[in-house]
Protein backbone atom coordinates (compact mmCIF):
# COMPACT_ATOMS: atom_id res chain seq x y z
CA UNK A 1 0.00 0.00 0.00
CA UNK A 2 1.16 3.30 -1.03
CA UNK A 3 1.97 5.79 1.96
CA UNK A 4 -1.46 7.37 2.66
CA UNK A 5 0.40 10.62 4.03
CA UNK A 6 2.41 10.98 1.08
CA UNK A 7 -0.95 10.68 -1.22
CA UNK A 8 -2.96 13.42 0.65
CA UNK A 9 -0.07 15.96 0.47
CA UNK A 10 0.81 15.54 -3.22
CA UNK A 11 -3.15 15.93 -3.61
CA UNK A 12 -2.79 19.13 -1.49
CA UNK A 13 -0.02 20.51 -3.33
CA UNK A 14 -2.23 20.19 -6.48
CA UNK A 15 -5.26 21.90 -4.68
CA UNK A 16 -2.98 24.84 -3.52
CA UNK A 17 -1.07 24.78 -6.85
CA UNK A 18 -1.08 28.32 -8.99
CA UNK A 19 -4.03 28.93 -11.16
CA UNK A 20 -2.38 27.29 -14.09
CA UNK A 21 -2.88 24.83 -15.40
CA UNK A 22 -6.08 24.63 -14.21
CA UNK A 23 -7.21 22.87 -10.98
CA UNK A 24 -8.47 19.57 -12.34
CA UNK A 25 -5.81 19.52 -14.55
CA UNK A 26 -3.20 19.38 -11.83
CA UNK A 27 -5.52 17.00 -10.01
CA UNK A 28 -4.86 14.61 -12.97
CA UNK A 29 -0.78 14.93 -12.38
CA UNK A 30 -1.08 14.07 -8.53
CA UNK A 31 -2.51 11.12 -9.64
CA UNK A 32 -0.33 10.06 -11.83
CA UNK A 33 2.84 11.15 -9.40
CA UNK A 34 0.73 9.39 -6.58
CA UNK A 35 -0.13 6.52 -7.65
CA UNK A 36 1.18 3.41 -9.83
CA UNK A 37 -0.34 4.63 -13.14
CA UNK A 38 0.48 6.41 -16.20
CA UNK A 39 -1.99 8.45 -17.08
CA UNK A 40 -4.98 9.97 -15.46
CA UNK A 41 -8.09 12.31 -16.63
CA UNK A 42 -11.04 14.00 -14.75
CA UNK A 43 -14.54 14.12 -16.73
CA UNK A 44 -17.04 16.21 -14.80
CA UNK A 45 -20.85 15.72 -16.07
CA UNK A 46 -24.35 16.40 -14.98
CA UNK A 47 -24.81 12.97 -16.63
CA UNK A 48 -23.69 10.89 -18.99
CA UNK A 49 -25.28 12.82 -21.64
CA UNK A 50 -23.84 16.63 -20.23
CA UNK A 51 -20.65 17.06 -20.17
CA UNK A 52 -18.72 19.72 -18.57
CA UNK A 53 -15.16 18.93 -19.06
CA UNK A 54 -12.15 16.59 -19.89
CA UNK A 55 -9.38 17.35 -18.21
CA UNK A 56 -6.35 15.06 -18.42
CA UNK A 57 -2.72 14.19 -17.91
CA UNK A 58 -1.73 13.76 -21.40
CA UNK A 59 -3.08 13.89 -24.92
CA UNK A 60 -3.63 9.72 -24.80
CA UNK A 61 -6.30 9.58 -21.73
CA UNK A 62 -8.11 12.70 -23.06
CA UNK A 63 -8.70 11.08 -26.28
CA UNK A 64 -9.75 8.42 -24.50
CA UNK A 65 -12.12 10.13 -22.52
CA UNK A 66 -13.15 11.75 -25.89
CA UNK A 67 -14.11 8.47 -27.41
CA UNK A 68 -15.55 6.90 -24.52
CA UNK A 69 -18.06 10.00 -24.68
CA UNK A 70 -18.42 10.33 -28.09
CA UNK A 71 -19.65 6.61 -28.50
CA UNK A 72 -21.57 6.63 -25.37
CA UNK A 73 -20.16 3.46 -24.10
CA UNK A 74 -17.10 2.52 -21.88
CA UNK A 75 -15.63 1.81 -18.26
CA UNK A 76 -15.94 5.80 -17.24
CA UNK A 77 -19.46 5.96 -18.15
CA UNK A 78 -20.73 2.58 -16.57
CA UNK A 79 -18.75 3.81 -13.44
CA UNK A 80 -20.66 6.89 -13.21
CA UNK A 81 -24.13 5.49 -14.18
CA UNK A 82 -23.24 2.69 -11.76
CA UNK A 83 -21.88 4.89 -9.20
CA UNK A 84 -19.11 2.12 -8.57
CA UNK A 85 -15.71 1.80 -10.02
CA UNK A 86 -14.81 -0.25 -12.71
CA UNK A 87 -11.16 -1.88 -13.16
CA UNK A 88 -10.39 -3.08 -16.95
CA UNK A 89 -7.31 -5.93 -17.37
CA UNK A 90 -7.43 -5.35 -20.90
CA UNK A 91 -9.13 -2.89 -22.93
CA UNK A 92 -7.82 -4.91 -26.34
CA UNK A 93 -8.34 -8.43 -25.40
CA UNK A 94 -10.50 -10.37 -27.48
CA UNK A 95 -12.95 -11.71 -24.73
CA UNK A 96 -13.44 -7.86 -23.58
CA UNK A 97 -17.12 -7.42 -25.03
CA UNK A 98 -18.58 -4.81 -22.48
CA UNK A 99 -18.04 -2.07 -25.20
CA UNK A 100 -17.97 -3.68 -28.11
CA UNK A 101 -18.15 -0.41 -30.61
CA UNK A 102 -15.41 1.43 -28.20
CA UNK A 103 -13.21 -2.01 -28.25
CA UNK A 104 -13.52 -1.64 -32.24
CA UNK A 105 -12.75 2.05 -32.30
CA UNK A 106 -9.97 1.20 -30.55
CA UNK A 107 -8.28 -0.77 -32.75
CA UNK A 108 -5.46 0.37 -35.60
CA UNK A 109 -7.30 1.35 -38.70
CA UNK A 110 -4.65 -0.97 -40.48
CA UNK A 111 -5.73 -4.41 -39.34
CA UNK A 112 -8.83 -4.37 -37.23
CA UNK A 113 -7.23 -6.65 -34.69
CA UNK A 114 -4.43 -5.12 -32.88
CA UNK A 115 -1.34 -7.05 -31.59
CA UNK A 116 -1.79 -6.53 -27.46
CA UNK A 117 1.51 -7.42 -26.82
CA UNK A 118 3.52 -5.19 -29.43
CA UNK A 119 0.86 -1.87 -29.58
CA UNK A 120 2.55 0.78 -31.74
CA UNK A 121 2.39 4.10 -29.91
CA UNK A 122 3.53 5.69 -33.18
CA UNK A 123 0.19 5.07 -34.92
CA UNK A 124 -1.83 7.60 -34.48
CA UNK A 125 -5.07 5.64 -35.51
CA UNK A 126 -4.61 3.45 -32.45
CA UNK A 127 -6.57 5.37 -29.72
CA UNK A 128 -5.55 3.53 -26.85
CA UNK A 129 -1.98 4.70 -27.74
CA UNK A 130 -0.25 2.17 -25.85
CA UNK A 131 -2.85 2.35 -22.88
CA UNK A 132 -3.91 -1.09 -22.01
CA UNK A 133 -5.67 -1.38 -18.61
CA UNK A 134 -7.98 1.07 -16.96
CA UNK A 135 -9.73 2.06 -13.60
CA UNK A 136 -12.53 4.50 -13.49
CA UNK A 137 -13.64 5.69 -10.12
CA UNK A 138 -16.69 7.64 -9.94
CA UNK A 139 -16.69 10.86 -8.56
CA UNK A 140 -19.51 11.30 -6.19
CA UNK A 141 -20.37 13.38 -2.78
CA UNK A 142 -23.21 11.83 -0.51
CA UNK A 143 -25.64 11.53 -3.55
CA UNK A 144 -24.22 14.33 -5.71
CA UNK A 145 -22.01 12.67 -8.62
CA UNK A 146 -20.35 15.03 -10.32
CA UNK A 147 -18.06 13.04 -12.84
CA UNK A 148 -15.33 10.27 -12.93
CA UNK A 149 -11.37 10.10 -12.30
CA UNK A 150 -9.76 7.38 -14.85
CA UNK A 151 -6.15 5.91 -14.25
CA UNK A 152 -4.82 4.50 -17.38
CA UNK A 153 -1.35 2.12 -17.26
CA UNK A 154 -0.10 0.25 -20.46
CA UNK A 155 0.23 -2.95 -18.80
CA UNK A 156 -2.41 -5.11 -18.57
CA UNK A 157 -3.64 -6.10 -15.13
CA UNK A 158 -6.65 -4.58 -12.38
CA UNK A 159 -5.01 -3.26 -8.56
CA UNK A 160 -4.99 -5.43 -5.92
CA UNK A 161 -7.07 -4.67 -2.90
CA UNK A 162 -4.53 -2.64 -0.66
CA UNK A 163 -3.75 -0.60 -4.29
CA UNK A 164 -7.77 0.12 -5.13
CA UNK A 165 -7.75 1.11 -1.37
CA UNK A 166 -5.32 4.18 -2.46
CA UNK A 167 -6.94 5.00 -5.43
CA UNK A 168 -10.41 5.09 -3.64
CA UNK A 169 -8.28 8.10 -1.28
CA UNK A 170 -6.96 9.72 -4.17
CA UNK A 171 -10.61 10.02 -5.96
CA UNK A 172 -12.49 11.19 -2.59
CA UNK A 173 -9.56 14.06 -2.44
CA UNK A 174 -10.46 15.02 -6.03
CA UNK A 175 -14.09 15.18 -5.50
CA UNK A 176 -13.63 17.17 -2.29
CA UNK A 177 -10.60 19.79 -4.03
CA UNK A 178 -13.18 19.65 -6.95
CA UNK A 179 -16.56 20.57 -4.79
CA UNK A 180 -14.42 22.56 -1.87
CA UNK A 181 -13.37 24.78 -4.88
CA UNK A 182 -17.37 26.33 -5.53
CA UNK A 183 -17.20 27.77 -2.02
CA UNK A 184 -15.33 29.89 0.40
CA UNK A 185 -15.77 29.82 3.63
CA UNK A 186 -18.16 32.83 3.90
CA UNK A 187 -20.29 29.96 1.94
CA UNK A 188 -19.59 32.26 -1.37
CA UNK A 189 -19.25 30.86 -4.72
CA UNK A 190 -16.56 32.16 -6.44
CA UNK A 191 -15.83 32.22 -10.30
CA UNK A 192 -14.31 28.76 -11.80
CA UNK A 193 -12.71 30.14 -15.46
CA UNK A 194 -11.51 26.91 -15.94
CA UNK A 195 -14.99 25.75 -15.99
CA UNK A 196 -15.44 28.70 -18.85
CA UNK A 197 -12.68 27.05 -21.32
CA UNK A 198 -12.24 23.57 -20.23
CA UNK A 199 -9.93 21.52 -22.53
CA UNK A 200 -13.04 19.39 -23.96
CA UNK A 201 -16.33 21.92 -23.51
CA UNK A 202 -19.47 19.97 -23.22
CA UNK A 203 -21.51 23.42 -23.43
CA UNK A 204 -21.20 23.17 -27.35
CA UNK A 205 -22.37 20.16 -26.83
CA UNK A 206 -25.42 21.19 -25.32
CA UNK A 207 -26.11 23.36 -27.69
CA UNK A 208 -26.08 21.60 -30.60
CA UNK A 209 -28.17 18.79 -28.83
CA UNK A 210 -31.01 21.57 -28.66
CA UNK A 211 -30.25 22.69 -32.31
CA UNK A 212 -30.67 19.27 -33.20
CA UNK A 213 -33.77 18.41 -31.27
CA UNK A 214 -34.94 21.60 -33.14
CA UNK A 215 -34.29 20.34 -36.64
CA UNK A 216 -35.37 17.13 -36.53
CA UNK A 217 -38.11 16.94 -33.85
CA UNK A 218 -36.58 14.97 -31.97
CA UNK A 219 -35.60 14.09 -27.63
CA UNK A 220 -32.95 15.39 -26.50
CA UNK A 221 -31.72 12.19 -26.06
CA UNK A 222 -32.03 10.80 -29.58
CA UNK A 223 -31.01 14.01 -30.57
CA UNK A 224 -27.88 13.55 -28.71
CA UNK A 225 -27.71 10.16 -30.15
CA UNK A 226 -27.78 11.64 -33.72
CA UNK A 227 -25.13 13.56 -33.36
CA UNK A 228 -22.88 10.47 -31.48
CA UNK A 229 -23.42 8.40 -34.96
CA UNK A 230 -22.70 10.78 -37.01
CA UNK A 231 -19.55 11.75 -35.23
CA UNK A 232 -18.72 7.76 -35.31
CA UNK A 233 -20.12 7.32 -38.89
CA UNK A 234 -17.05 10.00 -40.08
CA UNK A 235 -14.38 8.92 -37.63
CA UNK A 236 -14.36 12.45 -35.82
CA UNK A 237 -15.23 13.40 -32.28
CA UNK A 238 -18.68 14.36 -30.71
CA UNK A 239 -17.10 17.76 -29.61
CA UNK A 240 -15.80 18.61 -33.54
CA UNK A 241 -19.78 17.62 -35.08
CA UNK A 242 -21.31 20.03 -32.26
CA UNK A 243 -19.09 22.85 -33.02
CA UNK A 244 -20.08 22.88 -36.47
CA UNK A 245 -23.62 22.39 -36.25
CA UNK A 246 -23.36 25.65 -33.84
CA UNK A 247 -21.93 27.54 -35.96
CA UNK A 248 -24.40 26.22 -38.32
CA UNK A 249 -21.64 24.75 -40.76
CA UNK A 250 -23.73 21.37 -39.99
CA UNK A 251 -27.72 20.79 -40.31
CA UNK A 252 -29.82 17.84 -39.85
CA UNK A 253 -31.64 16.72 -41.95
CA UNK A 254 -34.82 13.86 -42.35
CA UNK A 255 -32.51 11.80 -43.62
CA UNK A 256 -30.56 11.64 -40.84
CA UNK A 257 -33.66 10.38 -38.86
Amino acid sequence: MADLTRIAQIMAEAVNGPGRPALPERLCTACVEALAVEAASITLMADTGHRAGVWASDRRARRMEERQFSLGEGPGVDAFRGRSPVAVADLLAPDEVRWPVLVAALAPADSGHPDPDHPDPDDVEADHQGLRSVYASPLHLGSASIGVLSLYRSAPGVPGAEEAADIQVAATSVTLAIVGSFMTPSGEVPVQPWLDDPPVNGVEVDQAVGMVMVQLGVSAGEALDRLRAHAFAHDREIDEVAHEVVLRQLRFTEEDR
